[in-house]
Parts: structure tokens; C-alpha cells; sequence
């Protein structure tokens, strides 16, 4: 019997409030999904000027992951990454942080060459961790967050 009177409270305190102002852009949150279908995740997101990329992998436009090892890979990474970026109005120089994840810890030094060749000597905050396994079997992962 409680609980049958909290949806009738909830419903009197809340007709009670005067709904906030309503605005050009109703929400601060976008959702920058490039065309992107099958995933459940979009390969951006903003939010007040804040833009979270997803973790992007090595694979081609048809969803192939790129042979070659960690440098090819890598170069397609931060390809793909850059594309979202251009799809959001956004370039590498508005990007504050960046979280590497690497199937193998030792093949950093090879990442880090391909890497700041993305960038003009300005470099974002960075996380870089080994990890036990990634998807597709990929040997690196990439997420990154910038302001618009």
C-alpha cells in the first residue's frame, strides 16, 4: 500500500514545477554518429563542448583490421580517429587527451613513432597501458576526448 502512493506523490510534486525555459537546442548532448551502424556505442559523443571519442581500432572502411603489425595499424588508427574528429568540425589541435591501450606493452616505442607524427609538437595528456586482449584482435586501441 506504500508504494501504490509514491507514483501519486511524485505526480503532485512534479506538476507542481514550472518546467525549465525551452531553448534553440533542447539538449547538450549529441550523439556524432558518422554513419556508424552495428555497434552499440557512437563512435563520438559531445557534450558542453566536451568531445568523448570511442575507442577506435586499426580497421579498414569495410571493417577489415590492417596487417602489417603495430605501425600500420597505428597509422589506421589514428586515420580513423581523425576522421571522426573532421566529422565533428575538430582537428588534432583541439584534442586534450588521449588513453592508448596496446596489446603489447613492449611494441610502445614502435607506436609512439606513428603517433606524434599526428601532431605539431603539441602533444595531449596520454595514458598508455598494456592490455590482455583487444577486439578483432587488434594490437592497439585509441580513445580520445577534445573541446570544441
Amino acid at each position: 500500500m506504500r508504494f501504490a502512493i509514491l507514483p501519486a506523490m511524485f505526480l503532485a510534486a512534479t506538476a507542481c514545477q514550472t518546467p525549465p525555459p525551452a531553448s534553440a537546442d533542447e539538449s547538450d548532448i549529441r550523439f556524432l554518429t558518422n554513419g556508424a551502424t552495428g555497434f552499440p556505442f557512437s563512435p563520438a559523443v559531445e557534450a558542453d563542448g566536451w568531445v568523448f571519442l570511442s575507442g577506435a581500432l586499426g580497421i579498414t572502411p569495410e571493417g577489415q583490421l590492417i596487417e602489417g603489425g603495430i605501425e600500420p595499424e597505428t597509422r589506421q588508427t589514428m586515420d580513423n580517429i581523425e576522421a571522426t574528429l573532421e566529422s565533428a568540425g575538430l582537428g588534432w589541435d583541439r584534442v586534450v587527451k588521449c588513453s592508448v591501450f596496446l596489446a603489447d606493452i613492449a611494441e610502445w616505442p614502435a607506436f609512439n613513432e606513428v603517433y606524434k607524427t599526428y601532431f605539431d609538437g603539441e602533444y595531449p595528456a596520454r595514458s598508455a597501458l598494456g592490455a590482455s586482449g583487444l577486439a578483432l584482435g587488434a594490437r592497439v586501441e585509441i580513445e580520445c576526448i577534445a573541446k570544441r
